[in-house]
């Protein structure tokens, strides 16, 4: 009887806490290609148009690589986001994703600035 209890209660908590809505891919993110990526630190802004605000200030020993945009963002029509990264001439591999496809490449050294729309495609992103 206490399995059947706790299995239901267990399933309970599962739909409590997941649900599909959650499966699917945010809005907008930003994804480090780690494997081509050699810069040290990354400072990342994103906004709408010129309106830019802080993201990330990223740094290689960071474990994470995607980064969602704020909730304020999330179904912006396009969004603009700047790099910039150190050492100077340190080389960047990001994208740009879009539900969890890549909309923009980002593929640098130094600093850029790139915009991209819902619905763009950039299938050359090796972030994955």
């Amino acid at each position: 009887m206490k399995r059947v209890a706790w299995t239901i209660g267990a399933a309970l908590l599962a739909t409590a806490w997941w649900t599909p809505a959650q499966a699917a891919d945010p809005g907008w993110a930003v994804r480090i290609c780690r494997g081509q990526t050699e810069a040290a630190a990354m400072k990342i802004e994103v906004g709408e148009a010129n309106a830019g605000t802080l993201l990330v200030n990223w740094q290689s020993d960071n474990g994470q690589t995607n980064f969602a945009l704020p909730a304020k963002l999330e179904a912006a029509k396009s969004i603009t986001v700047t790099i910039d990264s150190e050492p100077a001439d340190g080389k960047v591999t990001a994208c740009i994703m879009w539900k969890g496809a890549s909309a923009k490449m980002m593929k640098f050294n130094d600093l850029l600035t790139a915009t991209a729309k819902q619905g763009d495609s950039d299938p050359a992103c090796p972030c994955r």
